[in-house]
């Protein structure tokens, strides 16, 4: 249930069409018996209201509300939403709706005021339709996506909207069989909110969790490096890598074990991230420094990595003989990546990242715990303060901000049970740490 809503642009690419035709389940999801519509960011463009409009409107009964009404009076929210959406995009019976259906997206107050007087014609619509999706043997899938960004900068309204989501379609999702959702919640914010929806259990039962297996992870850069040329599937042929032809996948590599991929990684980059095994091997050490906080690895982190390793080489290179990649190459593209990784979040998810930023310039990790809040108390009411609200903490507390960047996996607990930070933030966020190999 819980994966993300790019399977929509996915299942509508070229190749997975041609895929649907030889697969028996992918069938029933076709281009013409399924419709993905996005429930969050929302299809309907400006007609959904803006964080401050939520928080106008959520804010005052946050007060006034015990937290399972409150809880009912935001799922009736994007219950009302839902309707709209779909009115939209799809033949729906809005008979006696218009209340709902007439006001401006903005006007979000006046719209969940009628969900209560229209409850009844609201579920009926939704029961037809999904009737007639049945008897036409079609799909409607409502897909939410970063839903880190409905509060703005606010992560308390940001719970209360994500929370009011899973408890309207905890309820639902059951009754209606052709009408589906299809929900992405980054790791921390899950681990959140599950505790406080009820019924949740039922939901989180159906979710897929979305991680790359280290063997896939080489297995896919190999099948891209081969897909290349002649000459670079030759030269993956030279590592003794077999491949498999596909019609529409092309060549396939045959990796049925992590190690299948090792004599090929070390074609490319070498046995050793120096003149010897001291600065490690380079098969382990290249996903080894990839990993965020929690150990996961994205392919986007790897295919950067190697790109950007590539590019250090036509600049300056250093690699000889069959060897492509230089270890020195290959760090320092670690940490051009970890550069364009910190860009990308501050500029999407987490704005706030450009304080902390300021904030740990220079210094080295890891850190003990104490040390960590001593760097944070003493600039917390400069940073808090901030003229830009969406560079402020998103936590009211230097505690409690610290504890947050670990279920974010920005930063990580070592056995020692000092704070270290990964790699794939490290150059990023300005640390350092001694170490490592020589640029």
């Amino acid at each position: 249930m819980l994966f993300k809503a790019a399977v929509e642009r996915y299942l509508s690419a070229n190749t997975a069409r041609r895929l649907m035709e030889r697969d028996l389940w992918l069938q029933t999801l076709r281009p013409d018996t399924s419709r993905w519509l996005a429930g969050y960011p929302w299809s309907g463009g400006t007609d959904f209201p803006d964080p401050g409009i939520l928080r106008q409107f959520i804010l005052p009964i946050h007060s006034q509300l015990e937290d399972i009404p409150l809880q009912q009076t935001i799922a009736d929210l994007w219950l009302a939403y839902l309707v709209r959406l779909l009115d939209k995009n799809v033949s729906l019976n809005t008979t006696g709706l218009d209340a709902l259906l007439s006001p401006s997206g903005v006007e979000v107050e006046k719209i969940c005021q009628t969900v209560p007087q229209l409850r009844v014609q609201i579920i009926k619509a939704l029961d037809e339709l999904d009737l007639h999706l049945q008897n036409e043997q079609k799909w409607i899938f409502i897909n939410y996506d970063e839903l880190d960004t409905l509060g703005g900068i606010d992560w308390e309204l940001m719970a209360l909207l994500v929370r009011g989501l899973l408890t309207f379609w905890t309820e639902h999702f059951r009754r209606w069989h052709r009408l589906q959702v299809k929900i992405f919640l980054r790791k921390d914010l899950y681990d959140n909110v599950r505790i406080f929806t009820a019924d949740f259990s039922k939901l989180a039962a159906t979710r897929i969790e979305l991680t790359w297996a280290e063997r896939n992870l080489y297995a896919m850069l190999i099948k891209r490096m081969a897909n290349l040329s002649h000459e670079w599937l030759e030269y993956c042929r030279t590592a003794g890598i077999d491949f498999e032809k596909d019609d529409h996948l092309g060549w396939i590599p045959q990796i049925p074990r992590l190690e299948a991929a090792q004599p090929l990684i070390q074609q490319i980059a070498g046995q050793f991230m120096g003149s010897s095994i001291k600065k490690g091997r380079t098969f382990t050490w290249i996903l080894g420094h990839l990993r965020d906080g929690h150990g996961y690895i994205t392919p986007r982190a790897l295919v950067g990595l190697w790109g950007y390793a590539a590019a250090q080489e036509l600049d300056s290179q250093r690699a000889s003989g069959m060897q492509l990649l230089h270890p020195t190459s290959l760090r320092r593209a670690l940490d051009d990546l970890s550069d364009e990784y910190v860009r990308m979040i501050k500029d999407r998810e987490m704005p706030w990242l450009e304080g902390l930023t300021r904030l740990l310039a220079g210094k080295e990790v890891p850190m003990t715990r104490q040390e960590w809040l001593a760097i944070l108390r003493d600039n917390w009411q400069s940073w808090v303060n901030n003229p830009s609200e969406k560079q402020r903490p998103p936590r009211p507390s230097p505690e409690q901000f610290l504890d947050f960047l670990l279920e974010l996996g920005v930063c990580r607990r070592r056995p020692d049970d000092r704070i270290d930070v990964p790699d794939l933030f490290l150059h990023g966020l300005g640390i350092k740490r001694r170490g490592g190999v020589k640029r």
